[in-house]
């Protein structure tokens, strides 16, 4: 099925916040990264499939936190959105760079990894050992990947209610 990526203008069934073209020119920008190499050698149906699968997650994980409101119910995605300032008072309109720019950095992750994976018993280690390997996690410790980039790359569109999270990822 066609990628089909939100313009900014509220597309009914659009599934991802970045085209194909503009993730592999991204990429293509950092040659440095392993990244680079992997989606540049990615068919064209894994790297759509990882497109929608990073832009997903960028909803499920950070939608809540996104300022203003969902423009319209019939729009594929929660972006674009009303009543969304950045933090000097100028409006979030359209399809914010931000959100465009975490879409690729994610889609460049998604096409060798899932970006979430399921966690056994809800990912609550409390030790694990392998020979002289050890690990234990503090009580209350967070389960999963923290894509710290992104967050980072995410704060000017974010409402600042993260409640839970690592300060610095934030402000």
């Amino acid at each position: 099925m066609a990628l089909v990526p939100e313009t900014g203008s509220g597309v009914p069934g659009a599934d991802a916040y970045a085209a194909r073209a503009t993730v592999l020119a991204y990429w293509v920008n950092r040659p440095h990264s392993a990244f680079a190499a992997t989606v540049a050698a990615a068919d064209v149906n894994d790297m759509d499939g990882a497109i929608r699968e990073a832009t997903d997650y960028l909803d499920a994980e950070f939608g809540q936190y996104y300022r203003g409101v969902r423009a319209g119910r019939v729009q594929g995605k929660l972006w674009p959105r009303t009543n969304a300032l950045d933090d000097a008072g100028f409006p979030l309109t359209g399809l914010p760079q931000e959100l465009v720019d975490a879409t690729c950095e994610l889609a460049g992750r998604a096409v060798s990894a899932t970006l979430a994976d399921d966690e056994a018993r809800g990912g609550l280690i409390k030790r694990l050992k392998a020979g002289s390997v050890e690990i234990e996690y503090a009580d209350g410790a967070q389960a999963g990947t923290v894509y710290g980039i992104v967050s980072k790359m995410l704060v000017p569109i974010l409402d600042g209610s993260q409640g839970g999270k690592p300060q610095w990822i934030w402000r």
